[in-house]
């Protein structure tokens, strides 16, 4: 099966959003509506991406500046621990906690690189969002047919099967969408 990565991109990281909410006349039945995922490029970096891609549902938030639940725990617990040593044991306890936190936290966080993340970065700048879908040419059509008013800057190639495949591979671990 022949398969096609499009990413349209929008001006601001809510573009997308805004832009699918103002399609008129899509019907409900459209393939392409179940294989879209919404994609935000913000400052440092850090990507955001919501939906489904290449069958898979994604909610993916990367780590950016890892700074989360854990890190605050952890900054806290070395705060407390650190307390009992004075003002430099407090201020060392806080660092150190923050950064065994920050650790923990990073691991938890899904991790934003390779193929797929890789396209979203060279296609969808700093500061704007984006809908990516991976399917075949003829639901490609369609969601470039669907945006056609919208001011958005579409992307679009055809994959070989190893670069499908790759893509499919980034994302085989997050849950199946059932139809």
């Amino acid at each position: 099966m022949i398969l096609e990565l499009a990413i349209l991109t929008f001006a601001h990281h809510d573009g997308a959003e805004q832009a699918f909410a103002k399609l008129e006349e899509v019907p409900s039945e459209a393939l392409w509506l179940r294989e879209l995922a919404f994609v935000e490029h913000h400052r440092r970096g850090r990507i955001i991406m919501r939906g489904t891609f290449a069958g898979h549902y994604l909610d993916i938030e990367d780590g950016g500046d890892m700074i989360g639940r854990d890190t605050v725990i952890g900054a806290l617990t070395g705060a407390v621990v650190g307390a009992a040593f004075g003002p430099p044991g407090f201020a060392a306890g806080l660092v150190a906690g923050g950064s065994i936190g920050g650790y923990v936290q990073s691991g938890a966080l899904s991790v934003t690189d390779g193929e797929l993340f890789e396209q979203i970065r060279a296609h969808v700048p700093v500061g704007s969002s984006a809908i990516a879908l991976l399917a075949a040419p003829d639901h490609v059509d369609e969601m470039l047919a669907a945006f056609a008013r919208a001011r958005g800057h579409s992307y679009r190639r055809v994959l070989s099967q190893a670069e499908a495949a790759m893509l499919e591979n980034a994302v085989q671990d997050a849950p199946l969408v059932v139809s």
